[in-house]
């Protein structure tokens, strides 16, 4: 398992197991400050999702026909590699939330627990919603040429105008080697075949937490979400969408919380 590119485990052996999935534009190494509070308490699989981190790149499949579908084999075989034989924790940001929750609704490894720090389940939007209209735009710029303007718009978008600019010139270089991946996230995101109704078969505990200082889109993908998750609680940080890495203290705590109370619930 250690084998695996991209596939980090820490924790200890005999746990509770529990995964972790990174945002769009980020990897396994978001949670490090979440790893440390609860590896004496669990056996955590924080993996780089394809085309970030360590992982490896996809391969022969055009960004359009990018989905889910094709991210999720190498998380499963992580999965069976670690031999849990007892329900999994699932913690997962936007992309990764998005994602966490398609596990969750599927099942293929049984789940006892959700959290999700505003998963960008994209498709739940209706095509004349504004928010949907709004982050059509957004990803319709990955297509241009200039794949660094693409980058820009997007991670300016999630953040604040100029956030990109200020960066460290390595950090906007990696990103913008990203920008394709992205661009694959994207139409992962919007494609998902699953409905909004689907989520009411959501059978396991979920704390959906939120940024006040959001966008719409993701705003209005956790207004739906919450109107059909049968055993939901929501929480609102004092942050933005990327608040479990500009906030990491305040959504680790709601985080910690939420999995103490339900050990005693």
């Amino acid at each position: 398992m250690m084998a695996m590119p991209g596939v980090h485990r820490f924790g200890t052996a005999g746990k509770a197991p529990m995964l972790l999935l990174h945002s769009s534009q980020s990897n396994s190494g978001q949670w490090r400050a979440l790893i440390q509070q609860l590896q004496a308490d669990y056996d955590i699989l924080a993996i780089d999702l394809l085309g970030y981190g360590k992982a490896p790149a996809v391969q022969d499949i055009e960004p359009e026909a990018f989905r889910f579908a094709d991210e999720l084999p190498r998380i499963l075989e992580a999965i069976k590699a670690a031999g849990w034989q007892q329900p999994i924790t699932l913690i997962g940001h936007s992309y990764g939330g998005a994602l966490a929750l398609k596990l969750a609704l599927e099942q293929p490894v049984a789940v006892r627990q959700l959290v999700v720090y505003e998963p960008v389940a994209f498709h739940v939007l209706t095509a004349n919603e504004p928010a949907r209209q709004e982050i059509e735009t957004i990803a319709a710029q990955m297509y241009q040429t200039d794949q660094t303007a693409a980058t820009r718009g997007f991670v300016d978008y999630w953040n604040k105008p100029g956030f990109f600019d200020a960066l460290p010139e390595r950090m906007r270089q990696g990103m913008t080697l990203q920008a394709k991946k992205v661009t694959m996230d994207f139409a992962a995101l919007m494609g998902e075949p699953h409905k909004l109704a689907d989520y009411r078969h959501v059978q396991v505990p979920v704390l959906l937490l939120q940024g006040q200082y959001t966008q719409e889109s993701a705003r209005c993908v956790a207004h739906h979400l919450l109107q059909v998750l049968p055993d939901v609680q929501t929480q609102t940080i004092q942050a933005g969408h990327m608040g479990p890495i500009t906030h990491a203290n305040d959504v680790n705590q709601a985080i910690v919380e939420f999995l103490e109370h339900q050990l005693v619930s």
